[in-house]
């Protein structure tokens, strides 16, 4: 089988709900693209029979174009060590990433996948773009105003601590070329709530090119306000944790690839990968 030029990367966490109509969503859009592509899922430890159905969806969807494969977390490790095992497992030359309930459009993929076609080293959706558009389910629009102003006033803090002209940081639909993942990713330590704005300010400590894509947002589901304001909080710490760590030097090594990949929390992968290859080897 050929390496996939485009690799779709899904962390998956207690999503059984929905997943497989997500799944079916990726592929179609996948199958419709010219490259050799894949779709990599990786559950976090789920217990709601994520695994299970993932397993059983990589047996649904063999006779589709793309490749698709199921990796499990042994144990819940947080977004950030799902998307790094992935980036360093995929094969394609343009690696992207999204939420498995697929928030924004996969369609919106390609905005990116075009930006990593012409030059970008890091291609990110950004829901403050100007040919940006929101979805709103009719029972969230009291929320909006609200939300946006909060959204903005963190941002404002995030360019001024962080990333300096990026103008969000958070939507789940960001995007690497292939030479940059095993740069960027192992040099990443946040695993939860701040994980995308280290992705980005390493990016930017490293001198990669930025480009900030539109994206379609459904704006169907609302944090409580006691959750909104803690995890803020958490990620104002992160942030300021994260310019501590630059001062020190903590960044300018990264974690060996490999070393990341052999990870005791680092489950199987199904199908199998063939010896040589998958798990235990990372091209660099």
């Amino acid at each position: 089988m050929p390496k996939a030029s485009v690799s779709l990367i899904i962390p998956v966490y207690q999503s059984a709900h929905f997943l497989e109509d997500s799944v079916g969503r990726c592929v179609a859009w996948l199958d419709g693209l010219p490259e050799d592509t894949e779709l990599l899922l990786i559950d976090d430890a789920s217990k709601d029979g994520s695994w299970e159905l993932m397993k059983n969806l990589v047996e649904k969807h063999r006779g589709c174009k793309t490749r698709l494969r199921a990796l499990r977390n042994l144990e819940n490790r947080g977004k950030g060590f799902s998307v790094r095992r992935g980036m360093l497992l995929a094969e394609g030359d343009f690696r992207i990433f999204t939420d498995a309930d697929l928030t924004y459009p996969v369609e919106d993929a390609a905005n990116l996948l075009r930006a990593l076609q012409d030059g970008a080293d890091v291609a990110i959706g950004s829901r403050m773009h100007p040919d940006s558009r929101y979805i709103v389910a009719p029972d969230f629009l009291r929320y909006i105003y609200s939300r946006h102003l909060f959204g903005r006033i963190f941002n404002l803090l995030v360019r001024i601590l962080v990333v300096p002209g990026i103008y969000d940081t958070q939507a789940g639909l960001k995007g690497v070329r292939k030479e940059v993942a095993p740069d960027l990713f192992p040099r990443g330590r946040l695993q939860r709530f701040s994980f995308d704005v280290e992705f980005l300010f390493l990016a930017r400590l490293l001198g990669y090119r930025i480009q900030q894509c539109p994206l379609q947002f459904y704006y169907r589901k609302e944090p409580s306000t006691v959750h909104f304001v803690r995890d803020s909080f958490r990620m104002l710490m992160d942030m300021l944790r994260i310019r501590w760590r630059s001062f020190r030097g903590r960044y300018r090594t990264p974690t060996p690839p490999q070393a990341i990949l052999d990870d005791p929390a680092c489950g199987p992968e199904f199908p199998a990968a063939p010896e040589g290859t998958g798990e235990r080897s990372v091209e660099l």
